[in-house]
């Protein structure tokens, strides 16, 4: 699905879906673009920052003795 960034009155996000945002800044739209191009290749968000899943480093991974 193609995502269209057009400069009407800031900034419009559009898919052939429909509009997903509109007067909006022009790094928000790309950061939108981003999303829904990630959306649609299969990533799902699960609402935790990348970095926290990886937090402890191989500390992490250790067993308790």
């Amino acid at each position: 699905m193609p995502v269209i960034i057009k400069k009407v009155d800031g900034y419009q996000v559009s898919t052939p879906h429909g509009i997903k945002a509109r007067h909006t800044t022009k790094a928000k739209a790309l950061a939108q673009e981003r999303l829904l191009n990630a959306v649609e290749h299969g990533w799902k968000p699960t609402g935790k920052p990348m970095a926290s899943r990886f937090a402890g480093g191989a500390k992490a991974h250790i067993p308790n003795r």
